[in-house]
């Protein structure tokens, strides 16, 4: 029996790129608010200081997105902790191990 995933198509790769620039967007965005905020005199301090946290807050929002978004596609490539596995080049090396145990043992099949 042989399983077959679907690939991971250009589409994906395409999305990951397409959200890789709309989050190097936005953060330039947010650092320039941030910029801006810290040029402001009129402003209170404890109002500076809530856009400062609500600034920290969409930061890592989009940092955290950015890496769910990454590793939904690593796990769409079969990638488990930075690794893919080849399934088909396991199976290959399975099978050459047998076949030269078989040759070597010369008692016909190998049980199981």
């Amino acid at each position: 029996m042989t399983i077959k995933r679907p690939s991971v198509g250009e589409g994906a790769r395409s999305l990951l790129v397409e959200a890789e620039a709309h989050y190097r967007e936005a953060l330039e965005d947010f650092l320039a608010v941030k910029l801006y905020l810290k040029d402001r005199d009129d402003l209170a301090e404890a109002e500076i200081k809530q856009k400062a946290a609500e600034y920290r807050r969409a930061t890592q929002t989009l940092f955290d997105e950015r890496k769910r978004l990454e590793d939904h596609l690593k796990r769409l490539e079969g990638i488990a902790r930075e690794y893919a596995l080849d399934f088909d080049a396991v199976r290959a090396e399975i099978g050459g191990r047998l076949d030269r145990l078989r040759a070597a043992g010369g008692a016909g099949e190998v049980p199981g």
